[in-house]
């Protein structure tokens, strides 16, 4: 859903109208109807915090993945994938909801072209994630259980094949956001036209595809993920039975840190838009006067904890990359140390030279001056004559 006016509109259901906001001959006063202080402050701070460390982290994640040679596997393409559909959320969908808690209720600001890509760009991302997440899990799935299989089924270029399939499917089912969206104008209760985006459901079709990709894009691949997982997990039991104190239990205990981290990367997708696929059902299904019965600022409470919920799916990933996997753990030290140490080269003088010899290791081989930094995977050399 998109923010401001939605599928999730309260003023919508006070009036019994799904065609206006709050209309003059209601003798509502204005002030009643701005979101409460304690709701604008609370999801604006967490909005923000929410936007600055996804923005940071979904950013490393490409980078991290680019920089260093053994993180460039057929997983690790699909962890991209997610960071740049993270990122469109984060980039297109979270200022609107800043921009709406700052303004009028149920008033969209932001023109016809926003009001139609803001629910577009969050069903599509949310799909294309969904998608991603049952790829990366059927990949451990053949890596782990079917090996030999995994040889040409894992690769990198069928991965990028996936990927590209993946947005493909995403756009063409998200699709009929596009003509659900509604951007139009209306009277509002001081008695002025204002403009307004609406994303209702108000519709058989309308409803039956709110349901549809619910189940299509939610509880279906909540089921074959736990499936896949629970076979993924028996297997790593059954190896790590066979080659205990063997060279090979080490390479199960690394398998075993992959799917761990990707089972949490599934985990918090699921518990993140749980409430946000709950609450769009069942505002499909209550009648007006449940919703109304609700009172405005209960509506509006349980309405940002949603969204909140949401967008924090677009922040997460990074912090688990590193919390759980030592190799993407080292490989962002790495990155933020080579960032550091450059920054240090650049603004550094021939006077200053010695001071960051701790940085750079001087290696005499073979008649050959080797230069090595932390920064490098390969030692850099030249040729000395003595």
């Amino acid at each position: 859903m998109s923010p401001g006016e939605s599928v999730f509109n309260y003023t919508d259901y006070l009036l019994a109208d799904n065609d206006s906001v709050i209309k003059p001959d209601l003798n509502i006063d204005p002030e009643d109807l701005a979101f409460p202080t304690s709701i604008r402050i609370t999801a604006t701070f967490f909005c923000v915090v929410i936007l600055v460390l996804g923005i940071i982290g979904n950013i490393l994640v490409p980078i991290v993945v680019c920089c260093t040679k053994e993180l460039r596997n057929s997983t690790n393409l699909f962890l991209i994938n997610l960071s740049v559909a993270d990122l469109l959320v984060l980039l297109v969908c979270m200022p609107t909801v800043l921009i709406e808690l700052h303004s009028k209720p149920e008033i969209w600001v932001l023109g016809k072209g926003m009001c139609k890509a803001v629910p577009f760009v969050e069903q599509a991302v949310a799909h294309g994630s969904i998608l991603t997440i049952l790829a990366i899990s059927f990949e451990r799935y053949y890596a782990i259980c079917k090996p030999l299989k995994a040889s040409y089924k894992c690769t990198k270029i069928r991965a990028l094949v996936i990927i590209v399939l993946v947005w493909v499917v995403s756009v063409l089912t998200t699709s009929p956001m596009l003509v659900i969206a509604e951007y139009t104008h209306t009277e509002y209760v001081d008695g002025s036209t204002v403009p307004i985006c609406l994303t209702q459901a108000i519709t058989i079709w309308k409803k039956s595809y709110f349901v549809l990709i619910t189940v299509v894009f939610f509880w279906v691949p909540l089921i074959v993920l736990l499936v896949i997982y629970g076979m993924i997990s028996k297997r790593l039991v059954v190896d790590r039975i066979l080659f205990t104190s063997t060279p090979e239990n080490s390479q199960v205990l690394a398998r075993k840190q992959v799917v761990v981290m990707l089972a949490a990367v599934m985990a918090c997708f699921f518990v993140c838009l749980m409430p946000f696929r709950s609450f769009t059902i069942w505002s499909i299904a209550a009648s007006p006067e449940q919703v109304q019965s609700l009172g405005m600022e209960n509506y509006y409470v349980l309405l940002y904890f949603c969204r909140v919920m949401l967008y924090l799916n677009s922040a997460i990933n990074p912090i688990l990359y590193n919390a759980i996997s030592s190799n993407f753990r080292e490989a962002f030290v790495r990155l933020l140390q080579c960032t550091a140490s450059r920054r240090l080269l650049r603004q550094g003088t021939l006077t200053t030279t010695s001071s960051l010899n701790h940085h750079i290791k001087h290696i005499s081989l073979n008649g050959k001056k080797c230069y090595h930094t932390s920064c490098s995977v390969k030692t850099s050399c030249v040729e000395t004559h003595v």
